[in-house]
């Protein structure tokens, strides 16, 4: 017997009215598709370790409306997502900005299965997933330059903004999502700190930043 989605009505409405709190307005098919993401994760994460958070309404959150909290500051074109995981904040982007050319990027094999797979059920044409440790070479990896690259779960800013550097266009960003203390440096070789974004997830009211770096 097929198991009923964990992502219901009221775990969607969730996405919605949080989504709302940060300035966005998603359509029914949006939900659908981020929630559709989720149930996918969930069932996948029995039998490969995606993500160490396992209760849906800590997904919407953690996960969900945090990786959706960088889409306001996005330009338009293409952004690189790297160590993209379970395809946060790399998914949930590319479903909120459909026009976006989306790079997901992971160095670990059974991840990108599951992130191919999931692009495959989603049906997000303008998505790829990448299988490719990030080394600062992108036309040896077989990588684009972009507009944008982003890290969730990169080890300090510094490091990130050191190897995101490789991957942005001249006048794209480069963002870091911070926690409340996590030190954003002025300068990083050409990316240099252009604003920093205070922000609160909309249910536990944690506290988290964005710290959007130009390169110049």
């Amino acid at each position: 017997m097929k198991t009923a989605p964990v992502m219901d009505r009221a775990r969607l409405k969730k996405i919605e009215e949080g989504a709302a709190a940060m300035g966005l307005n998603l359509s029914p098919e949006q939900l659908k598709l981020l929630g559709r993401h989720v149930d996918l994760l969930l069932k996948w994460n029995k039998s490969i370790n995606l993500t160490s958070i396992t209760d849906p309404d800590e997904i919407v959150e953690k996960h969900v409306l945090d990786s959706l909290a960088v889409v306001p500051v996005l330009p338009s074109g293409s952004l690189l997502d790297a160590g993209s995981g379970a395809g946060f904040p790399g998914i949930p982007v590319a479903i909120a900005r459909p026009e976006l050319q989306v790079s997901l990027v992971d160095s670990v094999h059974k991840k990108v299965a599951f992130l191919k797979s999931a692009l495959a059920e989603l049906r997000l044409p303008n998505v790829k997933a990448y299988a490719v440790r990030l080394e600062g070479n992108p036309s040896r990896e077989e990588l684009p330059r972009v507009h944008a690259a982003v890290a969730r779960a990169y080890s300090a800013a510094r490091d990130w903004l050191r190897l995101a550097e490789q991957y942005v266009l001249p006048g794209g960003v480069a963002i870091c999502m911070l926690g409340p203390s996590d030190p954003a440096p002025e300068r990083v070789g050409d990316l240099a700190l252009q604003q920093e974004l205070a922000y609160a997830l909309p249910y536990s009211k944690a506290q988290r930043r964005l710290a959007i770096y130009k390169h110049i």
